[in-house]
C-alpha cells in the first residue's frame, strides 16, 4: 500500500477505532480524496443517513448525507486545508441535523485533524463533532446568511484580537460598543482599527466588509464568543 493510501482494512484492529465505535460523539475518518472509511453509528444517525446506507467508500461529493448533499464543496475545502495546513481545523455547519429531524436548524461543531501514519505521512482526517446549543450563535450565522462558521483565525495577515475587532466591526458595532465586548478601551479600538485598515489598505467599513468576503472572512467567528455561550454536549 502507498503511504498516503487510506484503506478500511488498515484500520480494523485500530484502537482509534475500537474508541469511536464506543464513543457516544460523532466520528469520520476520510482519505485524502475525501472518501469515507469509517463513520460511528452516533454519526451516521444524527446526520440523518438514509437506513440501509453505506458511507463507506464513497466521495464527501457523492455521499447520500443531507448535509453533505448541500455542503460538500465547504467540507471538502475544510478537508483540503486541515491537510494542507498539517493542522486542526474547527468549523461549525447548521442543517436539520438529527433523527427524523426536518424543519429544526441544529448547530454541529466538527473538529478536523490531520491523521498520520508511524513515517509522519498524513493520510487523511480524523472528524470529531458534536451537536451544540447556542441560541445566540444561530442568531449572528442567521443574520449574516451563512450555514458554516469558522472559529480558527484564518488570516496571516491579523492576530487573532484583530480578527476579534473585525468580526464585530463587520457587525456595524460602533467602536465604543466593540471595546465594551472586549473589554478594552475605546481609544484602544480605534488604534486598531487604523491599523488593520492600513495593513489592507482600506479606508472605510463597508471597504473592510468587502475585503473579507473577498478574502473568505466572513464565515469567521471568534472561538472565545462561541465558549460563551455553548454547551458542549458529551
Amino acid at each position: 500500500m502507498h503511504p498516503d493510501e487510506l484503506e478500511v482494512n488498515t484500520l480494523s484492529n485500530n484502537l482509534l477505532i475500537s474508541f469511536m465505535k464506543t464513543s457516544r460523539d460523532h466520528w469520520s475518518i476520510k482519505d485524502l480524496d475525501s472518501r469515507y472509511v469509517f463513520m460511528n453509528e452516533p454519526a451516521l444517525k444524527f446526520m440523518r443517513c438514509p437506513k440501509g446506507y453505506d458511507v463507506i467508500g464513497k466521495l464527501e461529493s457523492e455521499v447520500k448525507l443531507p448535509s453533505s448533499m448541500e455542503y460538500w464543496p465547504e467540507f471538502i475545502a475544510l478537508d483540503r486545508k486541515t491537510i494542507e495546513s498539517r493542522k486542526i481545523v474547527t468549523n461549525i455547519d447548521v442543517h436539520y441535523y438529527g433523527e427524523n429531524n426536518i424543519d429544526t436548524p441544529v448547530a454541529h461543531l466538527c473538529q478536523r485533524t490531520p491523521l498520520y501514519d508511524g513515517e509522519n505521512n498524513c493520510l487523511g482526517i480524523v472528524c470529531h463533532g458534536m451537536p451544540i446549543d447556542s441560541p445566540a450563535l444561530l442568531y449572528y450565522m442567521n443574520k449574516l446568511n451563512r450555514t458554516t462558521a469558522q472559529f480558527d483565525v484564518p488570516s496571516e495577515i491579523f492576530t487573532p484580537k484583530e480578527m476579534e475587532i473585525i468580526f464585530w466591526a463587520r457587525q456595524k458595532l460602533a467602536a465604543k460598543d466593540i471595546a465594551r465586548r472586549l473589554n478594552l478601551s475605546y481609544r484602544t479600538i480605534e488604534n486598531r482599527l487604523r491599523i488593520i485598515y492600513q495593513k489592507i489598505g482600506v479606508h472605510s467599513l463597508n471597504e473592510l466588509i468587502d475585503y473579507c468576503y473577498a478574502a473568505g472572512l466572513d464565515n469567521y467567528i471568534p472561538s472565545n464568543f462561541i465558549r460563551k455561550g455553548v454547551q458542549l454536549l458529551a
